[in-house]
């Protein structure tokens, strides 16, 4: 569903942009698009520590650019969210980075129908000529009418990327079940090596009737399609031991992590397609010894290149397709991957936090998605994935699904 909001003052749409980015900009610039009177996507970074003109260059050819991506966008309304004040400076803080902003977007071909600051103090327009000393008071924004012509749907409370990240609580009895339930689950899988009773007895539940009972809700066990399927249906409120431990299990494995994540995203059958590329490029690694980077490669120089299937696993990870995720699929993800990362040991949190940062890029929430590879990183700062989507982050980019009209939209 879409909502149209006429905002006819400045402070009514100040009023309206969290609500555009589904969250509370702090020290942000968000630049909303227009397509005709309608906004048509929003981009968001973080303010810029250093003042530098060659930044803000940088920044401005970033974020025209990438509204050129946009289909029919054609005006754009920057927006400065600080901490800053107002009255300390005298002007609104950060004009020399919206100026360059303003003229990349006018010799891109965008009209620039306004250019905000909301600061600690107040807010104003840097293209208002008037601007009282102080700018205007933020009192404004809170007591716009905006509210009242929203849908109850979109009145929801608003969060700030570190209420997004911010992980469930979790008492300590709970962290050493699963531990524990880890423990027993590796010993179990190691053929040579017996479970005692009186150990098994310590789980909150007999790991065997908790394994058979899960084998009867997601099939053979470890078979990771079905369990991610059924994993989606899990309340991370009342998560058991058995069910997170053998999650975070099946998890730590690079193939099954990936082929988890983007069939949380796109659906099982994007996830039976990665567990097919996964046994193949498994069995060749076994038969040849040969690394399975070389053996990706050695399939894109063959002549007759990748099976499709792979291709279209690589577009996805990079976001290198117009096809979007489940918004709901990957909000369920997110809620039960931020539980198993609070319940997993320590040294097993990188591949679920991993997921969780590339889940939240897959939403636009590029903020969010740092702080799970700044977590991942600092636990092991070595970790091959992390250290791919620390860059792909470095770098800006955007899945192309951020570009593409929604199917219903105009």
């Amino acid at each position: 569903m879409h909502s149209i909001v006429k905002a006819s003052d400045a402070q009514d749409f100040l009023a309206f942009v969290p609500r555009l980015v589904s969250f509370r900009p702090e020290r942000s610039l968000v630049l909303v698009a227009f397509r005709g009177n309608r906004t048509c996507g929003t981009l968001r970074l973080d303010l810029p520590q250093s003042g530098a003109r060659a930044v803000h260059k940088r920044i401005a050819n970033t974020l025209i650019g990438m509204v050129c991506k946009i289909r029919g966008a054609d005006a754009v309304v920057p927006v400065i969210y600080t901490d800053e004040s107002v009255e300390t400076r005298g002007t609104l803080p950060h004009d020399e980075l919206v100026r360059k902003l303003i003229d990349r977007a006018e010799l891109g071909g965008f009209a620039v129908r306004d250019a905000l600051c909301v600061a600690a103090d107040g807010w104003g327009s840097y293209l208002d000529a008037e601007l009282p000393e102080h700018g205007h008071p933020l009192s404004l924004i809170a007591e716009s009418s905006v509210a009242d012509r929203l849908p109850p749907s979109a009145l929801t409370a608003l969060s700030t990327p570190d209420d997004l990240a911010r992980l469930p609580t979790v008492n300590l009895a709970e962290t050493e079940n699963v531990a524990r339930a880890m423990k027993q689950l590796r010993r179990l899988l190691d053929f040579s090596v017996e479970v005692g009773d009186e150990e098994a007895a310590t789980l909150p539940l007999s790991l065997a009737a908790a394994l058979d009972e899960l084998e009867d809700e997601a099939g053979p066990l470890f078979d990771p399609v079905n369990l991610a399927e059924q994993a989606l249906g899990w309340n991370p409120e009342t998560l058991d031991a058995v069910r997170a431990a053998v999650m975070i299990f099946v998890l730590q494995g690079p193939p099954n992590r990936d082929a988890t994540m983007l069939q949380f995203a796109f659906g099982a059958g994007v996830g039976a397609a990665a567990e097919r590329s996964n046994r193949e490029h498994a069995d060749i690694q076994r038969a040849t010894g040969k690394s399975m980077d070389d053996i990706v490669a050695a399939e894109i120089d063959s002549a007759q290149g990748q099976h499709p299937d792979d291709r279209l696993i690589g577009e996805m990870m990079m976001g290198q397709t117009g096809e979007r995720p489940n918004v709901d699929r990957v909000k369920r993800a997110i809620e039960l991957l931020k539980k198993l990362v609070a319940l997993a040991p320590r040294s097993n949190r990188p591949a679920p936090l991993c997921m969780l940062a590339w889940l939240s890029w897959s939403l636009g929430r590029g903020s969010v998605a740092g702080r799970f590879i700044d977590d991942a990183l600092t636990i092991d700062e070595h970790y091959g994935m992390a250290q791919l989507l620390a860059t792909l982050l470095d770098t800006g980019m955007l899945p192309e699904w951020a570009f593409t009209i929604p199917e219903g939209g105009e």
